[in-house]
């Protein structure tokens, strides 16, 4: 009788065990994650090669062609964002405009407000200003005349500029070479768009724990190349839409790519 009842005893302590095993099991299941709005930022690092650019002309590189120069000016408009969510869907950041510019070290990171939360796949961008602004005259901030990229003459902005010397270029030995143009009819839109992927990493939004930034390379040396290669000796001054700016315009796309994503937990 008295094993009976030990028995017994023993099945109900297991049950019970087993059921709270159960119910704490329970208890930790995974829910769905909620993410906050937040702030994302765009940081450009200015590069030549495997070095970050020298604006004082002290230090000299050497394009594709074989020629050697030095920047003394580097400053490119970023518009029109878009970040591409993990399921592919795309959120256009509404009317931004940055001019990054090397010689203002704070206007190296773009930051993006008010993006909505979640996980992020990639991101787009438009080198220039679309043919709205360009058609509304000079304006404010990073459109404004007085940042050295809106022509008075041709009405409308320059979206890139790069300046320098080259004993391959005439003129004294400097060269320069704004780009812009939007007239699509004249063969003369130098708008590109820059498409960034973050694979195999995430872009993570969530403004309650996370300070989020993504860090791109923009390397001058493709300037000159890819897909075509361009030297200075043939045409060392470019201040106009036209074939030539058209084709600095295709090679400008392939100097972004993507260096590294922080996801820091605040």
């Amino acid at each position: 009788m008295k094993k009976s009842i030990s028995l017994s005893i023993i099945t109900l302590f297991t049950i019970l065990f087993i059921s709270s095993c159960k119910k704490d099991d329970d208890t930790t299941t995974p829910t769905s994650t909620t993410y906050a709005t937040g702030e994302v930022t765009l940081a450009f690092d200015n590069i030549a090669g495997s070095t970050h650019i020298d604006i004082t002309g002290g230090t000299n590189y050497t394009n594709g062609a074989g020629e050697t120069f030095t920047v003394t000016k580097f400053k490119y408009y970023v518009s029109n964002v878009s970040l591409i969510k993990e399921d592919g869907s795309v959120y256009n950041v509404p009317d931004q405009v940055f001019l990054i510019d090397e010689a203002d070290s704070t206007s190296l990171e773009a930051v993006l407000e008010n993006i909505p939360g979640g996980k992020y796949k990639g991101v787009e961008y438009t080198i220039g200003i679309d043919s709205t602004r360009n058609v509304s005259g000079a304006q404010q901030g990073a459109l404004d005349p007085a940042n050295g990229m809106f022509w008075d003459w041709n009405a409308g902005y320059i979206f890139l500029k790069l300046e320098g010397t080259s004993p391959a270029a005439g003129m004294g030995g400097d060269f320069m070479y704004h780009i812009g143009g939007y007239k699509n009819s004249n063969n003369t839109n130098a708008q590109r768009r820059v498409h960034i992927d973050f694979d195999p990493s995430t872009l993570i939004v969530d403004g309650n724990k996370r300070e989020t930034e993504v860090h791109m390379l923009v390397d001058v040396l493709e300037f000159f190349k890819n897909p075509t290669n361009y030297s200075i000796a043939t045409n060392g001054m470019i201040m106009s839409p036209g074939a030539a700016a058209m084709t600095l315009a295709d090679n400008y796309v392939d100097m972004f790519s993507l260096d590294h994503i922080h996801n820091d937990v605040k």
